[in-house]
């Protein structure tokens, strides 16, 4: 996969064009996020219908890294809450290691992810590391 190959993949995913995205995974890929596991397509589609009822996801593309069995995108995720979501539906559904964001805020976090391409071209793996920046020397916790 190229970086244009990729900057496709971003703007369908953007604009949650699910079956644009389907077509850049295998049948069986699997998706490691957050605490939790999808695999699948059908499990993919499933967790984003339920997921972007309540909040909207904005890709803004960093960097694409290519490596030896796929590559590493550096991007910054905008979440935006445009329905209250629980700690407990959260649970209820097997996602407990996402943090909600409330309905009306958004939040900007920057992802490391590692996408895993097979000799075919297309994701087997997908999976997120949250970049976590060292605080500033003013707002550095006692």
């Amino acid at each position: 996969m190229t970086e244009n190959d990729y900057l496709r993949y971003v703007e369908a995913f953007n604009a949650r064009d699910y079956g644009t995205l389907e077509t850049f995974f295998t049948d069986d890929f699997v998706l490691e996020n957050a605490g939790f596991r999808v695999e699948g397509k059908k499990a993919f589609r499933e967790f984003y219908a339920f997921f972007h009822e309540f909040c909207r996801e904005e890709v803004i593309f960093k960097g694409f890294y290519p490596g030896a069995d796929g590559f590493v995108a550096n991007v910054i995720i905008r979440f935006t809450g445009l329905r209250d979501l629980s700690p407990e539906i959260l649970e209820e559904r097997g996602f407990q290691g996402m943090t909600p964001v409330p309905r009306g805020e958004s939040v900007d976090v920057e992802f490391l992810i590692h996408y895993r391409v097979n000799p075919a071209g297309l994701i087997d793996f997908i999976k997120g590391a949250v970049w976590v920046p060292a605080a500033a020397p003013d707002r550095a916790v006692q």
